[in-house]
């Protein structure tokens, strides 16, 4: 019942599968579409911890993130 039947081992296949910075920008751009479609204040609040999470992140990584360094 968990797992949803299959449906869990399919999605760890395609994400075993999955190139981790394909991935990141996938999670960054979902979180981005969230934020557009929530209000202003949620929309806010996800953009301040997504640029609080990407700060964490190594240089290495945020070169391959769709994240502009002059958002607000």
């Amino acid at each position: 019942q968990r797992t949803i039947g299959g449906l869990f081992y399919l999605l760890c296949d395609e994400v075993g599968t999955m190139d981790w910075v394909v991935a990141l920008q996938q999670l960054v751009e979902l979180m981005n579409e969230v934020a557009a479609k929530a209000g202003k204040q949620i929309s806010t609040l996800i953009h301040r911890q997504l640029q609080n999470w990407t700060a964490g992140l190594p240089s290495y990584i945020k070169v391959y993130l769709p994240i502009s360094s002059c958002e607000s």
